[in-house]
């Protein structure tokens, strides 16, 4: 028996509510397979990534001792 055979007779045994898991598994996977950074952080399953520089942005702890220490 070979794997995708495999596959499909352990998909067989499966209960409907639990096939849309392993379709979005199995899109998921090929989708990966296909991107040219696989297997690295990205933005999606980081979501401090689109955190990081903003401090260079703006004035983000501007006068923050004032605020804490004050009075």
């Amino acid at each position: 028996m070979t794997t995708k055979q495999a596959i499909f007779d352990a998909i067989e045994q499966l209960p409907e509510q639990h096939l849309k898991d392993v379709l979005q598994y199995v899109q998921k996977l090929a989708h990966t397979l296909k991107s040219p950074i696989s297997n690295s952080s990205t933005e999606s399953s980081d979501p401090l990534s689109g955190f990081i520089g903003a401090v260079s942005h703006g004035s983000l702890a501007a006068n923050l001792d004032d605020e804490l220490y004050e009075g």
